[in-house]
């Protein structure tokens, strides 16, 4: 009793201050909500409140953004339940993310709560655990605020953040542009300031591509740093978990909590990940006397973006690096056909499969029993129609067994290991520290089924210069750079050796610094 009454007379004094708090909680980092949460100064529950009356106003109303579609109910009681724990006990140290909110991406499990990864077949299917990650994050006391829209089972097919699940995810710096993908409402829900951080998944350019379209902070590891068990595979010769973030320091605590080795994924056995500490390696100062390599491959798509990166080549300078110009083999234009889609059309089946199989007793146990009701669901012609594409795309791999294929062996076993060596030897040939691109080469593109003219992209494929990342498993990092007419963001990257996860980071972190 006596330990209520402290808590209730702490809530009183700290709701004087509540309003001033939250005029400045849309500009926290999470280095200043650890802050204050420590001192006192600011509680759980009002975070939590004020992230959930974000979404309230501009979720499903207000701009519509529709990055958010499932939301955790107990959200307030296990903010409460940290701030009496806090109360009794305000000298304890507490983990980094501890009492501090964040959203996942809806192919992420969560115990208890819907993980449809995008698919209305899969609205009933409640996973009996949580994702490694998201566990991770919730063993160190961060609370889950709800679940993120995405691009149809982690592939867009043309209709960027649609699934038959949440519907289109916008972008909220344009509307009438959609938030990229697969990780649309992940990046959209951060930009929004629906949540200060949210993981999402990168096998092909997931988490860059729509960090790049809504001015946020994206990184894909090197492959196994961030465990994958839990997360609805795409193709796990590709994927990997990560976040998306509002700054590179916040990037750096985020990562430094969900990053280690994980016994259920063995890609992540391989990993040294104690070896690398993201937030003590920030140094503004990290770019000077370094060479970056600036890839021009990938230019010419659309002349905004390349001014974009026209000056931020200049602000490498200004940074104290030296810039060189690196123009790759043709072969690293090609990934997607080369490398990608055929591993990728090989894997899905079999690796999904495996992951249903984990799933309840009423949810399907094949891909061919997931397409039974899909296209049942199609038929109805209801407002939870899937992308026709994405249903073709599907249906074409359910008639796809070749994991034992010999082009498919020997992509995992020359193509890819050929690959590294060769960009790792560009690089030491050049002596360059990172390689440095437009994230993707065009801005967001115009929501499927809204018109707008503005938008130019002569790039057959804007994810193009992303698959250099994915095919290596080496580390990428998306910073924002400026932003053109119609108020779209437009990011740039800066790619290194495998393990470089960490001075990677840095040097995003010291590009942005002013």
């Amino acid at each position: 009793m006596q330990s209520i009454k402290k808590f209730v007379a702490w809530s009183f004094v700290m709701f004087a201050a509540s309003a001033q708090a939250d005029v400045a909680i849309d500009h926290m980092t999470l280095a200043d909500m650890r802050q204050a949460l420590n001192n006192g100064r600011i509680t759980s529950e009002q975070l939590v409140r004020h992230y959930l009356d974000n979404i309230r106003a501009n979720n499903h109303q207000g701009q519509n953004i529709n990055a958010l579609v499932t939301i955790n109910e107990a959200a307030i009681e296990q903010a409460r339940k940290w701030d009496a724990q806090r109360a009794n006990n305000p000298a304890a140290e507490y983990a980094p993310l501890a009492g501090i909110p964040f959203v996942a991406k809806d192919n992420f499990d969560t115990r208890g709560m819907v993980t449809s990864g995008g698919s209305y077949v899969l609205r009933s299917s409640l996973p009996n655990q949580d994702a490694f990650t998201v566990k991770k994050l919730i063993d160190g006391q961060a609370i889950l605020l709800g679940k993120a829209n995405m691009s149809e089972l982690a592939a867009s097919f043309g209709w960027f953040g649609y699934s038959s699940f949440g519907g289109q995810t916008l972008n909220p710096n344009n509307t009438k542009r959609d938030a990229s993908g697969s990780s649309s409402g992940s990046a959209a829900a951060v930009a929004a300031k629906f949540a200060p951080f949210a993981l999402g998944s990168d096998t092909s350019g997931s988490i860059r591509a729509p960090a790049s379209v809504t001015g946020t902070v994206g990184f894909r590891p090197s492959l196994g740093l961030i465990s994958r068990s839990g997360i609805i595979p795409l193709s796990l010769a590709f994927d990997t978990g990560g976040v998306i973030t509002r700054s590179v320091v916040d990037q750096a605590i985020v990562l430094d909590a969900i990053k280690g080795q994980d016994n259920s994924d063995s890609a992540t056995l391989d990993v040294a990940s104690d070896r690398i500490q993201f937030e003590q390696a920030l140094d503004r100062t990290s770019l000077k006397g370094k060479t970056i390599g600036v890839i021009t491959n990938f230019k010419g798509a659309n002349p905004e973006v390349d001014a974009v990166f026209t000056a931020a080549q200049e602000t490498l300078a200004k940074r104290g690096a030296h810039v060189v110009a690196i123009d790759l083999p043709k072969g690293f234009e090609t990934l997607w056909s080369d490398v990608l889609g055929p591993v990728g059309e090989s894997e899905f089946k079999p690796q999904f499969e495996r992951y249903l199989a984990t799933l309840g007793a009423n949810q399907p146990r094949t891909l061919e029993g997931f397409l039974g009701l899909a296209r049942k669901n199609q038929a109805e012609n209801g407002p939870h129609g899937m992308n026709p594409a994405r249903l073709a795309g599907l249906e074409a791999l359910s008639k796809t067994n070749s994991t034992d294929s010999p082009l498919y062996i020997s992509i995992l076993s020359r193509k890819i290991p050929q690959l590294r060596a060769q960009l790792m030897g560009i690089m030491q040939k050049n002596k360059v520290d990172s390689l440095f691109f437009a994230t993707i080469n065009c801005p967001a593109s115009v929501v499927h089924g809204v018109t707008d003219d503005s938008y130019v992209c002569k790039a057959g494929d804007t994810y193009a210069s992303s698959y250099i990342a994915s095919a290596t498993g080496f580390p990428e990092i998306t910073v924002p750079a400026g932003t053109i007419k119609g108020n779209l963001p437009v990011g740039v990257s800066f790619l290194g050796g495998y393990g470089e996860d960490a001075k990677v980071v840095s040097f995003g972190y010291s590009f942005l610094e002013r």
